[in-house]
Order: structure tokens, then C-alpha cells, then sequence
């Protein structure tokens, strides 16, 4: 298969795409492990919208981290000093 370079927009689009899912990536929830399986799967991606597709992918994942993390938290952390004051 003979691939064809890609014209300087959509090499922009893509190297942009690559950036913006390596920043995602960066989060907690993704262990050094998997951003190094990751690395080469995106690396070898030359469509952009795919690469947004699994940033999106990867958005939503880093985030129900973040809500498991806040939860295990308030139920370490048992009630509120003064509940009756709205955070």
C-alpha cells in the first residue's frame, strides 16, 4: 500500500489532533503503561477525526476517574465540618 503525504492543512489538522490526545493522555487515569501502548497507535494515525474521536474517548474516561476519585474522597472524608455551608 503506497500512502499518499498528506497536503500541509490536514498535516496541521493531524499534528494538531496528535498533540491535543498526547495532553489527554497526560492525566492520572491513563497509567505511563498505556500512553507507551497508546504512543504508537497515534503516531501511526493520519486521520484527524479519529484521533478526536479517541481524545474524546479519553475525555470522558479521565473524567468518570475524576468523579470515582472525588467520591472514594467524600466517603473517606465522612460528612461536612458545617453542612449547612454550600461549597
Amino acid at each position: 500500500m503506497v500512502s499518499t503525504p498528506l497536503s500541509p492543512a490536514c498535516a496541521l489538522l493531524v499534528s494538531s489532533a496528535r498533540r491535543n490526545l498526547r495532553e489527554v493522555l497526560n492525566h492520572p487515569a491513563f497509567s505511563p503503561e498505556r500512553r507507551q501502548k497508546a504512543e504508537p497507535l497515534l503516531s501511526a494515525c493520519t486521520d484527524a477525526a479519529q484521533l478526536l474521536r479517541w481524545k474524546l474517548l479519553a475525555l470522558h474516561e479521565s473524567e468518570a476517574w475524576e468523579d470515582a476519585q472525588l467520591a472514594r474522597e467524600a466517603r473517606e472524608l465522612g460528612p461536612a465540618a458545617h453542612p449547612d455551608y454550600l461549597y
